[in-house]
């Protein structure tokens, strides 16, 4: 299925079948948005979102090429691993004492 153009008076044949903003609008007299060079994109200071995005791209490569930093996030992952696996082993213990009540209570049931 080809792409039809929006706007039939629009000739694509002249840009190889792709949309050009700039030939639309000489041909129509319509608006054409400005172009846009590759440093906006990349430096636009002025923008807070990018100011922030810097910052937290700044904190983040300090935090994770700092020795210290890495050794207490280590550290901190293994105390989490070794609580999670802890918390696992309790649930498995609690189970076990669960079948083993109810064996209990099916063996006493049957004797009677």
């Amino acid at each position: 299925m080809s792409h039809t153009p929006q706007y039939p008076q629009y000739q694509y044949a002249a840009t190889g079948g792709q949309y050009d903003p700039a030939a639309y609008a000489a041909q129509t007299g319509a608006y054409a948005p400005a172009a846009s060079s590759w440093t906006q994109g990349w430096f636009a200071a002025s923008d807070p979102g990018y100011l922030k995005g810097l910052l937290l791209g700044a904190a983040a490569t300090y935090l994770l090429t700092n020795p210290k930093v890495q050794r207490a996030m280590v550290k901190g992952a293994v105390a989490l691993w070794t609580s999670v696996q802890g918390s696992v082993e309790e649930v498995k213990e609690q189970i076990q004492d669960i079948k083993a009540e109810m064996s209990m209570n099916a063996d006493a049931a049957d004797k009677k």
